[in-house]
This record gives C-alpha cells, sequence and structure tokens, in this order.
C-alpha cells in the first residue's frame, strides 16, 4: 500500500507527544485527571498520522483520555522507593513493569474502542464498561485490599488498585472477544499487547533512573529522576501505540473511510453549556456527593454498609467518570471535541488554582472557581471555533499543547522557578531548568511535525 508516512514517523511522533503528555501530566495535573493529557494528545497524533476523520478523531480522542485515565488511579511513590535500595531493587523493578503494564494494556484497549466505536451497538459499550467496573470491584476485593500481592510500604500501608485495573482489563477483553467481530478484535488484541509491552518497558526501564541516581553523589547537579521517569514511560508507550497503529493502518483507513461524513454543529450556547454542565458534574457534583459517604461509611462494619461503600468506592473511581463521558457521546456526539479538548484542560486550571492560589481557595472558593470557569471558558470557546474550520485535527492538537503549556508557564512563573540567583550555567539548565527546558523543545519538535510534515490537505469533517 502506498503509506504517505513512514513507520518511524508512526513511531516518534506519538513517541515524543506521549512524551511532553506524560511530563505535563505529573507537573499541572495529577491523578487519573491530569492522566487524560497523554490520553488526549497521543490520540490526536494516531488520528493525524492516519488521515482519520475530525469526527472519528473526536470520538478515539475521549476514548483516549478514558483508556490513560484510568491507570492514573494507580499509587507508586512508595514503590519507585524501592528502586533507591540495593535490597528491594528488582522487587521495584517488578512492580513497575507489573504496574506500567498493567496502564498500558488497559489504556491502549480502551482507546483502540474508539476506532471501531461506530461499529459497535450502544449496548455494546455499555456493557462492556459496566463489566470493566465489575472486574475492578472484584480485583480490589481479591487482590489489593488483601494485599495478597503488595508493591508499596506494608509498614506505611496505602491503598492499590493495580490488581483491580488488571481483572477489570480481563473482563473488558473477554466480553469483547465474545461480541466484536473478528478483524475488529483483531485490532483491539493488537493495540492491547503493544500497550502492555510499551507501558511495560517504559515504567520499567524508567524506574532505572531512581537507580542510577541512587547510586549517584548527592551533591550531583543533575536530580531530575522522576521527571525522567515519566519522560522515558511516555515515549516508550506513545512508540508502542503508534507502532500498532503503523500495522494496523490499512483497517484503520478503511474505518476511517467509512466514517468520512459531514455532519451539522451544534448550538454553539448548547455546546457550551453542555460542557458547563458535564464539567461541573464530573468535578465537583459527583465527589461532593459521593466522597464524604464513602469517608463516613468506611467507619462501619456490615454487609450493606459494606456493599454500599463499595459500589460508591467504584463511583468516585475514575473507571465511573469514564464511563459517564462515554456516555455523554453516545447522547451528544458532537461534544466529543469539547470534552476532549475542554474538560481535559479543565482540570490543569483547576490544579494551578488549587496548588497556588491555597489562601483563595480556602477562604473565597467562588473567586477560584469564577478563575477555573474563565481560564476554561477560553479554551472552550476557542475548541468551539476550531470545530467549525478546515484542519480540525491539526488545530485541536496544537490548542492542546500550547494551552497545558501555557498552564505550565503559569505555574513556572508563580512559583518563582525562573529565580536563578546564586547559580551555575549548568546549575540552571541541568537542574532548575531541564524540566521545561524538554517541555518547551518537545512542544515546539511536535509541533513542528503537525504543521510542517503532517497538516491536512482535505476539509476538515465535524
Amino acid at each position: 500500500m502506498n503509506d504517505k508516512y513512514s513507520k518511524w514517523m508512526f513511531i516518534i511522533f506519538p513517541a515524543v507527544t506521549m512524551l511532553l503528555g506524560w511530563g505535563l501530566r505529573g507537573h499541572i495535573g495529577g491523578g487519573p485527571f491530569g492522566a487524560m493529557i497523554p490520553g488526549a494528545m497521543v490520540a490526536l497524533s494516531l488520528g493525524m498520522l492516519l488521515k482519520l476523520p475530525s469526527n472519528l478523531t473526536a470520538i478515539i480522542v475521549v476514548f483516549g483520555v478514558v483508556g490513560i485515565g484510568l491507570g492514573g488511579e494507580m499509587t507508586y511513590g512508595q514503590t519507585l522507593s524501592f528502586l533507591r535500595d540495593p535490597e528491594t531493587m528488582w522487587w521495584g523493578v517488578l512492580a513497575t513493569t507489573v504496574k506500567g503494564s498493567i496502564w498500558g494494556m488497559l489504556g491502549a484497549s480502551v482507546l483502540s474502542l474508539g476506532f471501531i466505536y461506530n461499529r459497535l451497538k450502544s449496548k455494546t459499550i455499555v456493557i462492556a464498561f459496566l463489566l470493566l467496573m465489575f472486574g475492578m470491584l472484584m480485583g480490589f476485593k481479591l487482590i489489593n485490599e488483601p494485599m495478597i500481592i503488595y508493591f508499596s510500604d506494608p509498614a506505611n500501608p496505602r491503598p492499590e488498585s493495580w490488581g483491580a485495573l488488571l481483572l477489570g482489563g480481563v473482563f473488558l477483553l473477554a466480553y469483547l472477544k465474545y461480541k466484536v467481530a473478528k478483524d475488529d478484535f483483531k485490532i483491539i488484541s493488537r493495540f492491547t499487547l503493544f500497550g502492555l509491552i510499551g507501558g511495560g518497558l517504559g515504567f520499567g526501564l524508567g524506574g532505572f533512573w531512581f537507580v542510577i541516581g541512587s547510586a549517584l553523589p548527592k551533591e550531583v547537579i543533575f536530580k531530575s529522576w522522576w521527571k525522567s521517569m515519566e519522560f522515558t514511560f511516555g515515549f516508550l508507550l506513545g512508540a508502542s501505540l503508534g507502532y500498532a497503529a503503523w500495522l494496523s493502518r490499512k483497517e484503520l483507513k478503511l474505518i476511517g473511510k467509512e466514517n468520512n461524513k459531514k455532519t451539522a454543529n451544534l448550538n454553539i450556547y448548547k455546546e457550551l453549556g453542555l460542557t458547563l454542565l458535564i464539567g461541573v458534574l464530573i468535578y465537583w457534583i459527583i465527589p461532593q456527593s459521593l466522597e464524604p459517604f464513602v469517608d463516613a461509611a468506611s467507619a462501619y462494619d456490615g454487609i450493606y454498609t459494606s456493599l454500599s461503600r463499595d459500589v460508591a468506592q467504584i463511583l468516585i473511581n475514575y473507571s465511573f467518570y469514564g464511563f459517564v463521558l462515554v456516555l455523554v457521546i453516545m447522547y451528544f456526539p458532537k461534544l466529543a471535541w469539547q470534552i476532549g479538548i475542554t474538560l481535559t484542560f479543565c482540570h490543569t486550571a483547576i490544579d494551578l488554582v488549587r496548588d497556588n492560589f491555597q489562601e483563595i481557595q480556602a477562604n473565597s472558593p467562588l473567586i477560584a472557581a469564577f478563575w477555573v470557569v474563565l481560564i476554561t471558558f477560553i479554551v472552550a470557546l476557542l475548541t468551539a471555533y476550531f470545530r467549525r474550520k478546515n484542519n480540525i485535527k491539526r488545530s485541536m492538537f496544537l490548542l492542546l499543547v500550547w494551552s497545558t503549556m501555557t498552564i505550565s508557564y503559569l505555574a513556572f512563573l508563580i512559583t518563582g522557578h525562573w529565580n536563578t540567583s546564586g547559580l551555575t550555567l549548568c546549575e540552571i539548565f541541568c537542574r532548575q531548568y531541564f524540566v521545561d527546558l524538554i517541555f518547551t523543545v518537545s512542544a515546539i519538535f511536535i509541533s513542528w511535525i503537525a504543521i510542517k510534515k503532517i497538516g491536512e490537505t482535505s476539509q476538515g469533517l465535524v
């Protein structure tokens, strides 16, 4: 077949894109909502490389933010500490490899569902996510809560969820194997396999930065071992997903042709209003309603209380939030870009205000909320504008990259990180600004590829 882009373009572009997204995830947005950033970015990069219609790419972006976001539920701070001690180093390597494999496996499985979304019945998608959540509940109860295999510090235990995500992924894949056409499941299984490999290698090998750091003298200038791990994780997982897309390019381009239909836009007021409503639901109503119940129920015993608590824990888990986002695009598919871009960005604005303006957050929550809504509204307006123009995928990609980079720069200025008094040139570039330089160089590089090497020659389809 006549390929416009080489295999290496399919590997390098998603790899550097996810390197940036993963680094930003730990810098301007943590947890599963922060993991939406690399999920959205890598999905956009694949849609651009495959030249898929914009309406299909928007759906894939939503499944990308849901799939990659799921792994953000895992705790791994204590896991990484094992790597610093020679006596526990290999246990730490095993743990990071296992957690990275599960993250990549489940993330890639859900992401790949976006490609075949329009070939599936709504009932199939709903049942798949319900089984994912049921499998997670079983994983919590059978593996994580009993600590049958525990990858954190037993002396200072933290709740783990890798077993939950593993069983959730198994239930999801088993059901899809039964329900999805053979050729379509081949796409899912290929992405799943390479996600598992890329995630395992990314986190497993990335963890060795901590081994190196612990072996070096304390006065060494370079100390960004955590970010180096995240960059490695993102790069290798992104490369593996890009390679899976390249191997499946013939089938995916055929799917793209099936979905090459132009649809009318939503009224802009309805689009922005629904986006605001969904954002409030995801980031405020559900957490504020259910998290206090889970905390209160933890103090009581009894079968009904325990069962209610378990169900509520799933409802405040990112798997349920992701399920809600998928339900939204099932009923309002024209909101997919707003969910994939605006709501992904929104949590970075929340983190910016929460982390850097704690006094305002505590004393004047309405003012804090106002700034979050205002900043997010700008991105929502730009998303609405670009989805009505040509070159939609490229515009959305650049919008997401540089809006999140703007949050990173704002955090840089607010925290006084720009102060270099008393530092040598080497300390400035190898310690103080290392992470910010990697961000900036990566963002410029992938923007250059998007504009000069890929672009869009056809009219953008909404």
